[in-house]
Parts: structure tokens; sequence; C-alpha cells
């Protein structure tokens, strides 16, 4: 037995300093051996036995900069990035989009293709559609990916893949999605919450980054929030964090939100509620969220109107998430959120008014990839775990050599 526990230390540090080495040279790009050992803190020789064995698992390549590098002195080394990719893939009502990742979290390829009709069995064909698109671009096969990660509105059940409060796509309602992904691409994805997804994202490669406490608030055809507190993504109990439609402003028991609820359809009700009072205006019905934006960017009275409640609604959401997690920032995303720039101020002035410590507002620079992003980026880290422990298995070296 103590000759066992003895054996394992060694093994186990060097497995640790093994992942330790490859993931410094994920993050930081290609390396000479000796910057790998003081980034790491090893020894020289240490640090070079890693990088050899490394290499012998196809993980690392070793190649001399050119002439015009001013490395090139020196032999560099670099991590191989697409032993295996990633999938991501993004339902929403309009679009379903997905996008290929290689192990250092750089996006190969991403598509997006209309969704035409929203039952479960013509979602099941564009998604089908969308992956294909993305593996033709970027090069590889279903067989190279060693992760799926899939954003889906409503709440995920994760302990058995079913969703529920699905919104806009009700076809998802009640289904096993988790079993209808492996189902149909022969692996078992990973499901989020799609705004949870644009949270990571944010915290990945937006305003998030280095931020332990923050919101994302998306306000589009649906509103939802996402949440991180103390560096963690908050899920709950239910896996229902940041339904924050479902906070009882006004009447509790009105279901629609009537009052106070910022998403698409209410803007168009806001506009046909207050339009008789500007007969001026260039805008007629039936209103458009995008008609309604330009007109008050160009200064139309109705236009102004709309948007000044439709301020004074974000605000109060904003100031309902602050009052209850003292958050540092919150993020404006999603299509109405992504929007707001222009009538930010009213929105900051009025959750200042409201909460004792407001927070930052920010307003999302991801675009229409931020579940993407987050979903590649959850994705790609299950897949480096899959690479770096199918290692011993002599699984790469077959993968590397079939390149």
């Amino acid at each position: 037995m103590s000759k066992k526990t003895v054996a394992a230390v060694p093994s186990l540090m060097r497995e640790i300093n093994e992942r330790g080495v490859l993931d410094i040279l994920r993050q930081e790009g290609a390396l000479h051996a000796a910057q790998v050992a003081r980034l790491i803190g090893l020894s020289k020789p240490t640090t070079a036995d890693i990088l050899r064995s490394l290499s012998e698992y196809g993980l690392v390549q070793e190649f001399t900069p050119g002439a015009e590098d001013p490395r090139r002195a020196r032999s560099v080394y670099e991590a191989v990035n697409d032993v295996k990719v990633s999938l991501a893939i993004d339902i929403g009502s309009r679009f379903i989009r997905a996008a290929i990742g290689d192990l250092n979290q750089v996006m190969r390829a991403e598509n997006s293709v209309p969704v035409k009709s929203l039952e479960l069995k013509d979602l099941v064909t564009t998604m089908h559609q969308a992956v294909d698109q993305v593996l033709t671009t970027s090069g590889f096969r279903l067989k190279d990916v060693a992760s799926i990660v899939v954003g889906t509105p409503g709440v995920i059940n994760h302990a058995t893949g079913v969703i529920s409060i699905a919104g806009t796509i009700g076809s998802l309602d009640g289904v096993n999605l988790s079993a209808l992904i492996e189902k149909e691409f022969g692996m078992k994805p990973a499901l989020e919450n799609d705004i949870n997804l644009v949270t990571v994202a944010e915290q990945f490669a937006g305003h998030g980054r280095d931020i332990e406490n923050f919101a994302v608030l998306s306000v589009g055809s649906g509103l939802g929030s996402g949440l991180v507190l103390n560096g963690k993504l908050l899920r709950g109990h239910r896996g229902a964090a940041g339904e924050i439609f479902y906070v009882p402003f006004g009447n509790p028991l009105d279901i629609h939100r009537s009052a106070t609820n910022p998403s698409g359809d209410s803007i168009a009700e806001i506009a046909q509620t207050l339009a008789k009072k500007f007969p001026k205006s260039i805008l007629k019905a039936p209103y458009s969220t995008v008609d309604i934006l330009n007109a008050a960017k160009a200064n139309d009275e109705l236009g102004k109107a709309v948007v000044a409640v439709e301020a004074e609604r974000i605000a109060l959401y904003v100031a309902a998430i602050a009052a209850v997690t003292d958050v540092e920032l919150v993020v404006l995303a999603g299509g109405i959120g992504r929007a707001a720039g222009f009538f930010l101020e009213p929105i900051k002035s009025l959750v200042s008014q409201v909460v004792p410590f407001a927070p930052r507002i920010e307003i999302s620079t991801l675009g229409d990839t931020g579940i993407l992003v987050g979903a590649l980026s959850i994705a790609t880290r299950t897949a480096c775990d899959i690479v770096f422990e199918s290692k011993s298995l002599g699984a790469v070296r077959k993968v590397v050599g079939s390149k």
C-alpha cells in the first residue's frame, strides 16, 4: 500500500505540471522553454522534459520562428490547437446558429440558418443544416468534435436534460433536449440557458472580464438575465436563476407584466397606447421595434416617448438585480439592450435614484455571436480535458497521425 501511495504522488504531480504547461501555452501562445519554466515555476530541465513528453503525445509542437520573428534564434513551443474541436449550437426562434472552435478557443467557423418553422421536427432539420454547414466551412468532421454545448431558451433541468418555460419556442417545453441532441449527433451535449451563455461570454471576452460580481440583462424578443456571483455562474436550485421576468412588479397576478415588460412586443404596445398623443409622428401601425428606435434617434416625438418609457422599464429591472445581488456591473444584451446606447443615461439616472449602490451599466459589444462565444468557452474546456485525459491511451497520437 505504501509503495503505491509513494509512486502515485510523483505521477500525479507530473500530470498536474503537464496540464499546467499546456494551459500556459494555450493562454500565452508560442513560448521559449525558458519562458514556460518561468511562468509555471519549474526548473528548466523539468520543463524541457515535460515539453518533450507533450510533443510526443501530439499536444505540443516545436518550431523555429522565421527570419522576421525576433525569437528566431531559438525554437519555441506552441499547443496544438486542432487535435479535436468543439461544437456550439444556439437554438433561437429566428435563427439556429452553429460554430466550431479549436482548443485555443478560436472560433474557426460560424453560420446561421433561418428558422422557418418552430415545430420540433423542423427545428431538428434546421439544426442539422447549421451543423453540416459549419463543419464543411471549418474543414472538420463530426468525428473531430470532442464536446457539444447547446444554448436554448427556457429553464433546463440539468439532471434530466428536460426543458421548461421555453418562451417563444413552445415546442421545446417538456422535451428531453439532451437525449434528442445525443440521438441526432451521437454525443451527449451540455445544455445551458441562452442568456447564461451570453453571461459566460461576457465573463470570457466582454465587459465581465476580471469582475467577480456582475449580471447580464437581456432585452429582446424576451426578457432574461444571467448572474455571476463571486466569479461563478449562478444557475439556482432548478436552473431558473435569472428568470427576472417573473419579478412581481405592479399587479403580481399580471402574468404578462404589461406595466413593466420592456421586451419587443411590449414596445409595440407602448407605441400603440401613446400614438394618439403624437399625430404628426412618422411612425405608423403596425409598429416594429426597429422602426421605433430609429424614429427616436431621428427625434420623432412618439419614438422618443416610447423610448422614455422603455428606459424606465429597463431601469426597473436593473435596479431589481442590483438591490438583490449588489453587483458591480450590469451588461445590457439582446436586440433591444444592445441598441440602448442612445438612451443609456436615463437608465443610469433612474437606477441611481432607486437603489443606494447603483452598478455600472454597459452595452454588450458581443453582437449576435454572444451565445456561441459562451458555448465555445464551456465546450473548449471540456474538449481540452478530454484530449489531455486521452493522451495516456494513445488516442491523441492516433488522431494527430490521421490529420
